[in-house]
């Protein structure tokens, strides 16, 4: 007869056949019992982590802050201003004004162009107004309002934005998380960046990216000892970016069914934040209700997921992290979060360690022809990467 220890390793190993029918029913019956809880928790364990399967799309680093070295320089200049302005002889004031004139306008440029841009419309009122005597200036008008409309400065175009020169490299493969496992996956079938910045339009209520195509930029790469692809993208102007994925119907043969990913994650460059909160118009996504960037564990994080532009109730949310310590849980349930939409589409969760988290909801989508010829189910996805600091990062940013 087998014993609770027997018992155990019976089943953690192979079952020896040491019980005969001398034996009393109720142990036979307590082992197979057993061996099929034992059954049930490994498939527990197996659904679990199958199931935490994601698309995996992060930029090499969370941030690109302007160099430090900028404020340094000009704080150093505006010192050397001071210094030449406490130089200037006091008992000439003609040179001193002129002086302090020029060191203004050397300080502040576009203050110095601003009374320029405001002379422009009056002088162009005051040539509709007195379109007969134009020759002859009026009381109280300056010569350079008398002069043709023609003539007048035109106003100063809008600032150009600066060119900077950064890059970033992105990554994208499929995963297991909390595994710390990477998984073959095919190219997606778009990859792009939308740069929002402060000069972006405004149109129905949403500001209009500039987009740009990325996928032509995608190159083979290794991860984790599996293919995967990435991309060096060049940065040239300041803004928010968004980097977003549609990924290919894949046929997962344990499910019987397709998958497909809708991807997206964001980066801060040279300190924009403007456009965090935009949808971008997947057909499947999540929008940011919490500014996705400069988080310290434990933040709280909460979006809306949205099918078709629309909010979408009662859907199952999912928030999982980079196990990159590959450390253990007690349960298959502390591997990640669950939530569902409220009413509203909305959810909330709490992150309470540093690393990459993926934020992901899904809904069913519209049938696939299989394998076999069959209609065959499709599962969406919709995906948002995140970063969260540590204390300790977080001072040293």
């Amino acid at each position: 007869m087998l014993g609770a220890t027997g018992l155990t390793s019976g089943i953690a190993g192979a079952f020896m056949p040491r019980l005969s029918f001398s034996s009393s029913l109720p142990h036979a019956v307590g082992a197979i019992l057993s061996t099929a809880l034992w059954a049930f928790v490994c498939c527990a364990f197996t659904a679990v982590s199958a199931n935490a399967q994601v698309t995996l799309l992060v930029p090499s680093q969370p941030s690109i802050e302007a160099p430090a070295k900028t404020d340094k320089a000009d704080a150093s200049g505006k010192r050397d201003d001071k210094k030449q302005e406490s130089k200037q002889p006091a008992p000439k004031p003609e040179k001193s004004a002129d002086t302090g004139k020029t060191a203004a306008s050397a300080r502040k440029p576009e203050a110095a162009a601003a009374p320029t841009a405001k002379a422009a419309p009056a002088a162009e009122q005051g040539a509709a107004k007195t379109p007969a005597t134009q020759g002859t200036p009026q009381q109280g008008t300056p010569q350079q309002g008398t002069q043709p409309a023609a003539e007048a400065p035109a106003s100063p175009p809008p600032p150009e934005l600066p060119v900077i020169d950064e890059q970033v490299d992105v990554l994208i493969t499929m995963m297991r998380p909390f595994q710390y496992q990477s998984l073959v996956m095919d190219m997606p079938q778009l990859f792009a960046a939308l740069r929002y910045d402060n000069a972006s339009p405004v149109k129905d209520g949403l500001i209009q990216p500039a987009r740009r195509d990325l996928l032509g930029d995608v190159e083979e790469i290794g991860y984790l000892d599996q293919k995967a692809w990435g991309a060096n993208v060049a940065l040239t102007t300041p803004g928010l970016y968004q980097f977003i994925i549609e990924g290919r119907p894949w046929w997962d043969a344990a499910r019987g069914q397709f998958l497909q990913h809708y991807v997206k994650t964001m980066l801060p460059v040279h300190g924009v934040e403007r456009g965090w909160e935009q949808p971008v118009g997947q057909v499947f996504e999540i929008q940011a209700l919490t500014r996705p960037f400069g988080l310290t564990a434990p933040a709280i994080f909460s979006g809306v997921a949205l099918l078709h532009g629309k909010a979408l109730p009662n859907a199952p949310v999912r928030m999982m992290r980079i196990n990159t310590e590959k450390r253990p849980v007690p349960t298959p349930w502390h591997e990640e979060m669950e939530a569902r939409t409220d009413k509203a589409g909305q959810f909330s969760f709490i992150l309470n360690q540093p690393g990459w988290w993926c934020c992901m909801a899904t809904t069913p989508g519209d049938p696939l022809k299989g394998p076999d010829g069959q209609p065959k189910p499709l599962n969406l996805g919709a995906l948002f990467w995140l970063y969260v600091d540590g204390a300790a990062d977080a001072r040293k940013r």
